[in-house]
């Protein structure tokens, strides 16, 4: 369909027609932030998930007894990859069990031992 002037394209936008392609175009840009927010909670409890994972695989450290574990995670490449992880366990006041820990994570997930840190659980 060609144009001819200004005005031509006013009356496109005002027939019944372009009401339709407006509610596509609405209804379109509604998915598309619908995927992104899904999106959103799908990384989130992916990250969630890798951090009951990790503490579940130290709690079968001896020693190391109840433990919780938290990630946070920087975006390298468009790739979110682990860049700091916090442990707290009922054996950490054990030097054994904190290098314990602190080389599976190291080993687990590619980083360096400083990015690591291992507290004494207080309940």
């Amino acid at each position: 369909m060609k144009l001819k002037s200004d005005s031509s394209l006013l009356e496109l936008f005002r027939s019944k027609s372009s009401v339709k392609i407006g509610l596509l175009l609405l209804l379109g840009l509604s998915l598309i932030l619908l995927g992104s927010l899904s999106g959103e909670k799908n990384k989130e409890s992916a990250t969630v998930g890798e951090e009951e994972r990790a503490a579940e695989l130290c709690s079968f450290i001896e020693g190391v007894g109840e433990c919780r574990v938290m990630m946070t995670y920087r975006e390298d490449s468009g790739e979110s990859r682990v860049y700091a992880v916090a442990v707290l366990c009922d054996g950490a006041e054990s030097a054994e069990v904190r290098s314990d820990i602190v080389e599976l994570i190291c080993s687990l997930y590619g980083i360096g031992a400083h990015r690591v840190k291992v507290l004494q659980l207080n309940e």
